[in-house]
């Protein structure tokens, strides 16, 4: 815990200076002290994503953030000063339940933080993409050697930059610290509700109704909690600034889409949000447009050309675009298979290629467990979420949010329809219905606080998760243990041993056989599971091959003669 604490205080401080100079840069002249720190995290990506295009992001990256954090605090140390002091007068002005709420919240999030990472995801690519990252950068055609690591998602570079790897294996805490500023966000929130007023900043804080679930997602670099809890906030904005949004909170709004649209392309519906308020509010917006182009132009470039060094194509995994044709481009063939396992995850391995659609639909509403609860909710709220818009003041702007909402589940259902991926819009509404019905805060408050209570009890003893999921490697959820007070987990789970292998010329490190089909853990690189080679190498002919000697160079994958 104490050496994740410290880690949490050098992250915030770096994404304090960034932040402030990305609103300097932008011309945000006011802004949130947490959303400072997120659109802080956003520009310290952009920076780190271009770098690792030419550099590893190791300890020589690490030296020049040190330079450019001493610069930057020393060049705006009175606005550092003031951040500060807003900061403290914020906690100040929490009553003492929500004082005593989110300290101790502040530490059950740190405990897990420093507990074994529960994720599957973790062990399959996680760790593999921060690895390459810190060790060689982006890699040519690393989509080659597993094909997650073509995903690459920009949350694993700004993990990357903050996971020390010359000093240890263990620092992967991103997501804990985010938890963290965004509840203090949401208990300020809560704590300045008055009943009946400011309805929209009620439910904001109520997102702290799901911290049992959210809390699954601290212990690894997951992509999708950022998703969960800022996606919340983009969506007040719209809500609260429909009619009349000033240059100041669009610029806010737009850089937060951004962020998670860099962060996960399924967040690129939101972008519909961004052009729906400039549209509306174009009068207002337009002096700032070339600001607005260049910003989105910049991210979607680092977003382009980073797909096409690890996978060679311009929208990994769509093959619509492809008009690019590098040696190291991952065969169609392989996407494919890869696009049916993704779509098969959504459907519980089942395969369904001969239902009808309404039998697709019934297999999908009662898939068992945890999943199958979640996909009827969502349909369930989407059938009574008519009535919360008929409800509403704000008529419009929920409106567009539910056809989003529809829109998403749409696109889902061809792709890969995981509750998890659709997780924020089940929160989302689920919320907007509770505020509809109840206003009062006290309800709220009980009802937050039983619900972060829960998200301890898991944290200091043993639960198996038979419940709720088949999945035999998420069965258990790993507990604090008192050595973790000074010194945290390793960044895996997976306790197996590594084996060299060679095969048709490919020098590879493996999981042992008992692991699961696209298990890496923290093998050294290139780390792939023997099993998944073997499987494309019969069924597909294709083996990874090196470019050249040197890893750097990345990889291609080679038709096997038969």
């Amino acid at each position: 815990m104490l050496l994740i604490f410290l880690s949490w205080i050098y992250i915030f401080i770096t994404a304090k200076n960034f932040g402030i100079l990305f609103t300097k840069i932008l011309g945000i002249k006011t802004c949130n002290v947490i959303i400072l720190q997120v659109l802080g995290l956003f520009f310290y990506a952009i920076i780190t994503s271009f770098s690792a295009f030419f550099i590893r992001i190791h300890i020589e990256y690490y030296l020049f953030i040190l330079c450019i954090n001493i610069l930057l605090t020393y060049r705006y140390r009175s606005i550092i000063k003031d951040y500060f002091n807003s900061t403290l007068l914020l906690f100040k002005k929490l009553k003492l339940q929500y004082k005593i709420l989110y300290l101790f919240l502040f530490i059950i999030i740190l405990a897990q933080s420093s507990t074994k990472p529960y994720l599957i995801d973790n062990e399959t690519y996680y760790i593999q993409t921060i690895k390459w990252l810190n060790e060689y950068g982006y890699v040519k055609g690393l989509a080659n050697v597993h094909m997650f690591f073509g995903q690459n998602s920009s949350w694993h570079i700004i993990q990357a930059g903050f996971n020390f790897p010359f000093l240890s294996g263990f620092y992967n805490d991103l997501n804990g610290f985010l938890f963290v500023i965004f509840s203090f966000f949401a208990v300020e929130k809560l704590n300045d509700y008055n009943n009946g007023e400011n309805i929209q900043s009620f439910s904001l804080g109520l997102v702290l109704l799901f911290s049992l679930f959210l809390m699954q997602f601290v212990n690894a670099p997951s992509p999708d909690l950022i998703i969960f809890l800022i996606t919340p906030y983009i969506l007040y904005l719209f809500i609260t600034e429909y009619k009349n949004i000033v240059i100041n909170d669009f610029k806010i709004i737009l850089s937060l889409v951004l962020f998670l649209c860099f962060v996960k392309v399924t967040m690129a519906l939101l972008s519909i949000l961004v052009i729906i308020l400039f549209l509306k509010n174009y009068k207002t917006l337009k002096r700032g447009i070339w600001q607005y182009s260049f910003l989105s132009i910049l991210v979607f470039g680092l977003f382009i050309v980073k797909n096409i060094i690890i996978s060679g194509y311009l929208l990994y995994p769509l093959t619509q675009f492809d008009i690019l044709n590098f040696e190291w481009k991952q065969p169609k063939a392989l996407i494919e298979f890869y696009k049916n396992g993704t779509y098969l995850a959504g459907m519980n391995n089942v395969d369904v290629s001969s239902f009808s659609f309404l039998e697709k639909i019934a297999h999908w509403l009662n898939i068992p467990k945890l999943h199958g609860v979640f996909n009827k909710t969502y349909i369930l709220l989407i059938l009574v979420f008519p009535w919360v818009i008929y409800k509403s003041k704000h008529k419009h702007s929920l409106f567009t949010i539910y056809i989003l909402a529809i829109l998403q589940l749409v696109i889902l259902w061809f792709t890969s329809p995981q509750y998890r991926f659709f997780f924020v819009f089940v929160s989302f509404l689920a919320i907007q219905l509770f505020v509809t019905i109840i206003k009062n805060k006290k309800v709220g408050l009980y009802l937050v606080t039983l619900s972060i209570i829960l998200s301890a009890i898991p944290i200091f003893i043993t639960i198996n998760l038979n419940t709720f999921t088949s999945n035999d490697f998420a069965m258990e959820l790993n507990t604090f243990r008192l050595r973790n007070i000074i010194i945290p987990e390793k960044n895996t789970k997976t306790e197996t041993k590594f084996t060299k292998h060679n095969i048709d010329g490919f020098e590879f490190n493996s999981p042992s056989e008992d692991t699961f089909f696209w298990a890496t853990g923290n093998g050294e690189l290139p780390c792939v599971n023997k099993k998944q080679i073997d499987y494309i190498r019969y069924y597909y002919n294709y083996i990874p091959q090196m470019r050249t000697d040197n890893l750097k160079d990345g990889f291609k994958s080679y038709l096997i003669e038969k």
